[in-house]
């Protein structure tokens, strides 16, 4: 003998309202199964062929920056398919030194806008190309900048007690501190930042030329509010 349960308005309400929750895990499943199945097989574009800006700060937009770099980009670089940006923000120091390295190990990231702590730490472990020679031969324009605080020892060698014996000093980043432009055009405050080119870019050959027309493109005046002094509060008293 077979039960037959018929389809009705009443059989239907039932059904969904004991069942649907498998509909909601279905529809989730779907959902991340397709982001899953993009995301891997979306094309990415071969090293050679991006350049990642990397920006620790904790304002500014994607976006914003990305509108910024792409006119840079496609009058220096037009054989690049893609030039974007990426934000790192700033939530405590151990979050931000994994988040780094996680980055540098795994080399994301062509060129990174750094605060001093970290520019100076990586760039003490050789993480940074040395920018001297390209300096001085004009590849990257920095005459108008002071680059004291650009110079970062680099350990060559250690001794069996892991005591540094062999040190040299390299540029390895520029400050932007004076590159007014970038707080206009990018809308993050660079002032204790540091420009860098990773060592393990795989594109020097484009990066170069990015990298200096992206510290060209941030020269700029500075605003009257950046140097404006606080007033004073007023002493009731001296007006009596």
């Amino acid at each position: 003998m077979r039960i037959k349960t018929p389809v009705n308005r009443e059989t239907l309400k039932h059904h969904i309202t004991y069942n649907s929750w498998k509909y909601i895990v279905m529809a989730v499943c779907v959902v991340m199964g397709w982001s899953l199945i993009y995301t891997t097989t979306a094309y990415r574009s071969p090293q050679d062929k991006r350049i990642d800006v990397y920006i620790q700060s904790n304002i500014g937009s994607s976006e914003v920056i990305d509108a910024f770099l792409e006119p840079i980009w496609k009058e220096t670089v037009p054989d690049m398919e893609t030039v974007s940006s990426v934000l790192l923000t700033t939530v405590d120091d151990y979050t931000t030194t994994m988040q780094l390295m996680a980055y540098l190990a795994a080399g994301e990231g062509d060129i990174y806008f750094l605060s001093e702590q970290y520019f100076k730490s990586y760039a003490g472990q050789g993480g940074f190309l040395p920018l001297e020679d390209l300096v001085a031969d004009g590849t990257i324009n920095a005459s108008d900048i002071d680059l004291t605080k650009g110079y970062v020892a680099y350990v060559e060698e250690y001794d069996s007690n892991n005591i540094p014996t062999k040190t040299s000093m390299h540029l390895y980043g520029i400050p932007l501190q004076s590159l007014y432009g970038f707080m206009n055009g990018m809308q993050i405050d660079n002032r204790e930042l540091y420009a860098v080119i990773t060592v393990n870019n795989q594109n020097d050959a484009n990066v170069i030329p990015f990298f200096n027309a992206l510290l060209e493109a941030g020269r700029g005046e500075q605003e009257d509010w950046m140097t404006e002094q606080p007033k004073q509060p007023e002493n009731p008293e001296s007006s009596v």
